[in-house]
């Protein structure tokens, strides 16, 4: 398994924000949000995407990833969790497309085995097979669905088939939108769409990989919330640490 990055920290959005968290970090996706508009220059390339490029342009960044088997992953949540109790967050990147690896598999077991409370950040467009993996069952998923504003086909970022089966079947699940200010009312009706099919908890987040785009767009993001009944969720991590990575 290629690993980005993990670090002890506290979980900056969704539900569970402040919770105390292990973060591990996978490499890999199956989008790349162009239209989120993040850029980083990589030897002499501009690269576009969401705030986690490096999981993203694996090409670009693969030598600076650690390739651990399941034991090494597990050992490394035991080590960075210290004496103190964090939930671990499985996230990249999209690592559920690491779902049916059997290193990967492994590695949620053994978390799992030991009580762990683990908890995946994804942008649900990839639909797990519950019956065949029933341990996912024990899992909370953040499913951060991608939006008109990510730049991804309508066709390619919604299924709702694997929402239906996160909602359906997995220890808790909910919405966690990204939303930009200048795209609220395309974005309103892409949710109702999305709710009508399959309802679930929502929390609308504001677009901003630092904190100078974050206060651009967390007013407007909180008022919508508001006058439309949803959760408003901030970005903890970024108004503590601005831009800064592993925190």
């Amino acid at each position: 398994m290629e690993l980005v990055e993990s670090f002890l920290s506290i979980q900056g959005e969704g539900k569970y924000s402040g919770r105390l968290a292990v973060f591990m970090r996978f490499a890999g996706c199956n989008f790349n949000c162009w239209g989120f508009g993040v850029k980083i220059s990589k030897e002499g390339k501009i690269l576009t995407g969401c705030d986690t490029i490096r999981a993203v342009f694996i090409k670009e960044f693969k030598k600076h990833y650690e390739h651990l088997n399941a034991k090494e992953l597990f050992n490394k949540v035991i080590k960075l969790k210290k004496n103190f109790h964090p939930i671990v967050v499985i996230t990249g990147g999209e690592p559920l497309i690491h779902h049916k690896n059997p290193e990967f598999i492994n590695f949620i077991k053994s978390l799992l085995k030991e009580k762990f409370e683990v908890h995946f950040e994804s942008n649900g467009s990839i639909e797990i097979d519950f019956k065949k993996y029933p341990f996912y069952k024990k899992c909370i998923f953040a499913l951060s669905v991608k939006l008109q504003n990510s730049g991804i086909e309508k066709e390619k970022r919604l299924n709702f088939k694997a929402l239906q089966a996160f909602k359906t079947h997995a220890k808790d699940s909910f919405y966690k939108f990204v939303l930009d200010s200048k795209t609220l009312e395309t974005s309103f009706l892409e949710i109702k769409e999305i709710l009508k099919e399959v309802p679930n908890q929502i929390f609308c987040m504001p677009m901003g990989e630092n904190e100078k785009y974050l206060k651009k767009n967390a007013q407007k993001i909180a008022e919508f919330c508001i006058k439309n009944g949803y959760n408003y969720s901030d970005r903890i991590h970024i108004r503590l640490w601005n831009d800064k990575e592993s925190v």
